[in-house]
């Protein structure tokens, strides 16, 4: 009788025991399944990250590339390129595995190294070359009044090459605007010529640097070559009263019948 007792006993014993082992079992799965899952939410959030660094250095490569024909100063030149190894080091340490890495900080810091110029190319020959010229400009004054730098720049830095792109811009446009006007006014175009200089009276007080020596010096000299367009234009629409006139040929005089 007191053995079957005792065999009673332990029955519930061993049964307490196997639920305490498969709630410990489910404890363990769901503990499990919940670090899994942060870590692929973690990586997950890497991967955008790393995603969204690529896809910016994907542009910052190409302006580095395009400022090649364009004569703009060395300090944004090195400014581009520290950027750029600055987000292949971000990416690095954001994932030491990322393929071909190594190798794209090594072309990058290659990159580093003074470029020759093209000067063939820094004359603006046509309306392609000089819109594409201006949207490049454009692009690189987007691209430093961003905050979003990952390399040590200071902001006095970058406002600086903000200015320095925006004279070039001005000059450029008085370069090529001038030109198209001195070649309309040689065939005589006076009306299209002085066009080209009000458009560039338009472009240049619109720059926001209009305090800027250089720029006021484009300003006269585009308001000095409109208003001579002006007087030229003048000119040609006025008859000129000295111009000699054809002399008229005298016509014989009628010779009378006899009579």
């Amino acid at each position: 009788m007191p053995s079957k007792l005792l065999r009673n006993e332990k029955k519930p014993m061993e049964e307490y025991l196997i639920f305490a082992a498969i709630g410990g079992l489910l404890l363990l799965t769901l503990f499990v399944n919940s670090v899994a899952e942060a870590y692929e939410q973690k990586q997950r959030q890497i991967r955008i990250k790393i995603l969204r660094i690529k896809l910016s250095l994907d542009e910052l490569s190409e302006l580095l590339d395009a400022i090649k024909s364009c004569d703009v100063s060395d300090s944004i030149r090195d400014l581009i390129t520290n950027e750029i190894m600055s987000r292949l080091q971000k990416i690095q340490a954001l994932d030491r595995h990322f393929r071909g890495i190594e190798a794209l900080i090594k072309e990058a810091s290659d990159e580093q190294e003074p470029a020759k110029k093209d000067e063939n190319s820094l004359h603006v020959h046509n309306d392609a070359e000089f819109m594409k010229k201006m949207v490049l400009l454009r692009r690189l004054i987007k691209l430093f009044s961003s905050n979003n730098w990952y390399s040590k720049s200071n902001p006095k830095q970058r406002q600086e090459c903000i200015f320095d792109l925006k004279l070039l811009r001005c000059e450029k446009i008085f370069q090529f605007y001038s030109d198209k006007a001195a070649s309309d006014s040689e065939k005589g175009q006076y009306m299209v010529a002085r066009e080209h200089y009000y458009y560039i009276l338009h472009a240049l007080k619109s720059s926001t640097i209009t305090n800027n020596a250089r720029v006021i010096e484009l300003i006269e000299q585009a308001e000095f070559m409109m208003a001579e367009m002006k007087i030229k234009l003048t000119k040609k629409s006025t008859p000129n009263p000295n111009k000699e006139k054809p002399e008229a040929t005298e016509e014989p005089a009628p010779q009378s019948s006899p009579s």
